[in-house]
């Protein structure tokens, strides 16, 4: 019985600290830069009318001097890739919430 109540007690405070590792380090939401990067790549008519509705993994850097630089552009559409590039690159967020010198990667959606 004393076995049975350790084992328990055991596996209930290794239950607890699994949680609350899970907790530990919470995803970053950048709310305020996500909304930027919509404002920024805001499709015109340059881009053209998209097939599909596509979601584009774009990685960027943000340099010491606040500048964005897009690293590459998850897309097989080359004029969305120019697009995306054309938009981002050397641009300025007005948020100051990304850290200068760090790599980023933001899911963008391109609604056909």
């Amino acid at each position: 019985m004393k076995k049975l109540v350790v084992m328990l007690v055991v596996a209930m405070m290794a239950n607890v600290a699994s949680v609350s590792a899970k907790d530990m380090f919470p995803k970053k939401n950048y709310v305020k830069v996500n909304q930027e990067l919509s404002m920024l790549l805001n499709p015109d008519s340059a881009v053209g009318l998209l097939e599909e509705s596509q979601v584009v993994k774009v990685k960027i850097l943000v340099t010491e001097t606040g500048s964005i630089v897009v690293l590459s552009a998850d897309t097989d559409n080359e004029s969305l890739d120019y697009y995306i590039k054309e938009s981002l690159n050397y641009k300025k967020f007005a948020t100051n919430e990304l850290t200068p010198g760090a790599q980023y990667e933001f899911a963008v959606n391109f609604k056909s």
